[in-house]
């Protein structure tokens, strides 16, 4: 494989892992939806990078006794020339009172050479977050409201249902807490292959960090995401759109 190759190859990559992790921190507006808790659902999207493109899959099922919450996301086409495999990310949720907790995490990258593993427990009683981080050992200790970086996903659009005002979470994420800052601005109308929605943008960003998120969440949808940007400095790096969504489930 040529040199041009490899750096897309590493590059697609890169932003296959920033766009799962763009996810996680989205603060509330608001705006009430529901008390009860969000319903089950699963969602696809197609990703741009540049020429390269992939799929990615939010879905949020009941285990019986708290959730299940699992993202993917493929590389398609020239892409999956250059890089096979997937990044698969997993956790599982207790919900009381319309709160989200976290039980534990785990990642597992294939698309990465060797493949990559990552796995976090949230131990509330003991105060502590441990695991593996590639191939380190992680002891680490929680902090209130602490999520990780998928099930944040599922507390903001939780959040953002029942109109609790957040500014921000504490997410751990690639054995560490993170910090973001945000910038929320008001609805307007956005087309996805899914069809058009009114959405309200987050724009977010880690100190001292010139890499930068916009999610547009629908409100019709239960705050769904239907479109997700990736931005280093002033460019446009990759762009997610819904495809496809469906709630397979009430909420409670």
């Amino acid at each position: 494989m040529c040199k041009a190759m490899l750096a897309k190859a590493k590059s697609w990559r890169f932003v296959l892992v920033i766009l799962i992790a763009g996810q996680g921190f989205w603060p509330a507006t608001g705006h009430a939806a529901s008390d009860a808790f969000m319903p089950a659902f699963n969602a696809t999207y197609k990703v741009r990078y540049g020429v390269l493109s992939g799929t990615m899959t939010l879905e949020l099922r009941n285990s019986g006794d708290g959730y299940v919450y699992e993202t993917s996301l493929s590389p398609r086409g020239v892409a999956s020339w250059l890089r096979r495999g997937e990044i698969r990310e997993v956790t599982r949720l207790l919900t009381a009172g319309g709160a989200v907790r976290p039980l534990d995490y785990t990642n597992t990258d294939t698309i990465a050479r060797p493949d990559r593993y990552a796995r976090y427990a949230f131990d509330a009683s003991a105060g502590r977050v441990s695991g593996e981080y590639k191939s380190q050992t992680i002891d680490e200790p929680m902090r209130d409201g602490g999520q990780n970086r998928i099930s944040a996903h599922v507390a903001i659009m939780q959040a953002l249902r029942s109109g609790e005002e957040l500014s921000a979470f504490p997410v751990f994420d690639r054995g560490r807490w993170k910090d973001y800052r945000f910038e929320i601005l008001p609805a307007e109308p956005v087309e996805t292959p899914s069809g058009d929605f009114d959405a309200v943008e987050v724009r977010y960003a880690a100190a001292d960090d010139d890499r930068s998120w916009s999610l547009y969440l629908a409100e019709d949808l239960d705050y769904l995401p239907v479109v997700i940007v990736f931005r280093e400095g002033d460019k446009t790096k990759s762009r997610a759109q819904l495809t496809d969504y469906r709630f397979t489930g009430a909420g409670e």
